[in-house]
């Protein structure tokens, strides 16, 4: 499946929350249209990577905790590549990493993450994850 942007910030956002949320907190927090946040919530759920019930809280999945994990990676691993090599400072690094996040295989992060020695934190100060996908072979046991 292609996830899109919308899909992944609802995923992060669970993921980071780390508790099951309602669908209009979500779309309140995330300031989206409630409409538009079922939709997605809808789709992730065919998808398997939430839990949910009409009228009831929404809840990540296995998979979707890893998938979560996996983008967040991606983000983290190109806001390195960024700072590293173009010398944007923390915060724009992270905001242009977020917008291209998806664009990449993990074979491709996992060639980021080699070529700056797997760092432990990415320029924001965040410690970079491990998927089962997407990881430092040296820290994955």
């Amino acid at each position: 499946m292609t996830i899109s942007d919308l899909d992944y910030k609802v995923i992060e956002y669970l993921y980071r929350k780390n508790m099951a949320r309602k669908v209009g907190e979500i779309a309140l927090d995330l300031d989206c249209p409630h409409s538009t946040i079922g939709s997605c919530i809808k789709r992730l759920k065919e998808n398997g990577y939430v839990e949910y019930q009409p009228y009831k809280y929404v809840l990540l999945t296995k998979i979707g905790k890893e998938k979560a994990i996996e983008l967040i990676r991606h983000a983290q691993l190109l806001e390195v590549l960024l700072h590293e090599t173009l010398g944007l400072n923390a915060q724009k690094a992270h905001q242009e990493a977020s917008k291209i996040k998806m664009l990449f295989s993990c074979e491709i992060i996992n060639k980021i993450c080699e070529k700056f020695n797997h760092p432990e934190v990415c320029p924001c100060g965040e410690k970079i994850l491990n998927s089962e996908t997407c990881y430092c072979p040296h820290l994955k046991e």
